[in-house]
């Protein structure tokens, strides 16, 4: 494949990203004509040029794919978090900040699962979890 074409490619996938938001591998191959393991193949290289991001969240085996800020937007996929993590998701987002220590070990594991959403910090040694799009 010539450069050229790669850097088109490239350039429509971040297109895509724009106009539509958080996206799976599998959305991006369709829009791009593309096989999913091609489309796979230039987002892994739009990570590693730092011109995308990536959640550690899953939607069926696959991580969601995003631009720098479009992190709130990850919102709209939370319904396929399950257990304890949709708990620990609607807790937190009802709550806007929880202490470590007062959590409940199962919800306490949960926060630390759904990094997209929980964002640790530490006042006094204590570990306390922000929900993502509450500012500094």
């Amino acid at each position: 494949m010539p450069a050229r074409n790669a850097l088109e490619i490239k350039e429509k996938i971040i297109s895509i990203f724009k106009s539509k938001g958080p996206s799976l591998p599998v959305h991006v191959a369709k829009e791009t004509d593309l096989s999913i393991l091609f489309a796979s193949a230039f987002l892994s290289e739009l990570i590693a040029e730092k011109k995308l991001k990536i959640s550690s969240m899953k939607v069926g085996n696959s991580p969601l794919y995003f631009l720098s800020g479009q992190e709130p937007m990850l919102e709209n996929f939370s319904e396929y978090l399950k257990g304890k993590e949709k708990e620990a998701f609607n807790t937190l987002k009802e709550k806007k900040f929880m202490k470590d220590s007062e959590t409940e070990p199962p919800i306490r594991v949960a926060l630390r699962e759904i990094k997209d959403f929980a964002i640790p910090f530490k006042v006094e040694g204590e570990i306390y979890w922000k929900y993502l799009t509450v500012s500094d």
